[in-house]
């Protein structure tokens, strides 16, 4: 995998968490089941448009104590440069310091093969110390085998402190 590295403007309104709106119906049964999962490297959220999955997580955050990140996907986020970028951007949203050397992968002209990018990222995933959470909101939109094979290989040996929680239309 040698293809060079996107070259999209970045929106940084990707990564804000959805507010809770004012009118929301509180599922205290849906947060405990949240929270019950705090140890599980991923959480699969999903139900039909309209069910309410990004305001559940949204209010599951507002209440943990645990830092999160977010990012909402769409169908242009079907690139692995442009993914690997919102995501490493994600975690310093978190973490200023975290992951310079993927941050470096990402500024190069072109990507290394994907198990690079991955065992990369996993080591210095590895290295921060306080659980965090990242939400990856939309994910119906990516159809890239690339980046589900790069998420298969981050789950297949998750940092001890990572959650990643996927919201999506469909399993």
């Amino acid at each position: 995998m040698n293809d060079k590295i996107s070259s999209y403007p970045f929106m940084r309104t990707k990564l804000h968490r959805p507010p809770v709106p004012d009118d929301h119906i509180p599922r205290p049964q849906l947060i405990r089941q949240l929270e019950k999962q705090s140890k599980v490297p991923l959480i699969l959220v999903s139900a039909p448009a309209g069910y309410g999955k990004s305001t559940l997580i949204s209010c599951w955050l507002s209440g943990s104590e645990k830092p999160s990140a977010w990012l909402s996907l769409d169908e242009n986020d079907n690139d692995l440069g442009q993914f690997l970028s919102y995501f490493v951007a994600a975690v310093q949203s978190i973490f200023p310091e975290a992951i310079p050397e993927t941050q470096a992968i990402m500024e190069a002209q072109v990507l290394p093969p994907i198990h690079v990018i991955a065992i990369t990222l996993i080591n210095e995933l590895d290295r921060i110390e306080q659980d965090f959470i990242v939400v990856l909101d939309d994910i119906q939109y990516v159809q890239d085998k690339n980046i589900y094979e790069f998420l298969n290989m981050i789950l297949e040996h998750p940092g001890r402190s990572m959650q990643l929680v996927v919201v999506g239309r469909r399993d």
